[in-house]
């Protein structure tokens, strides 16, 4: 899967549980900034682990700050 595929399909997922603008979906956002919240955080991440059938380390998934970081944290387990 590529980093692209990974992108659009996250985008998709955190659409599904929270209503980003498009400016605010960029990778170097911070996810407070785009209106997610601890709570949000959680659910986009049990989405994600089932969508790409991975499993989030808590340690891995205490340092996502960023979409950038869910990308990259994505790659790296996929």
């Amino acid at each position: 899967m590529t980093r692209s595929e990974i992108q659009a399909k996250l985008t998709e997922i955190v659409r599904k549980e929270k209503d980003v603008a498009d400016d605010k979906m960029t990778l170097e956002t911070p996810l407070a900034d785009a209106g997610i919240d601890s709570l949000d955080a959680l659910t986009i991440l049990f989405a994600i682990e089932e969508e790409f059938r991975i499993s989030i380390p808590d340690d891995r998934a205490r340092a996502i700050r960023t979409f950038g970081d869910m990308v990259e944290t994505i790659e790296a387990l996929v």
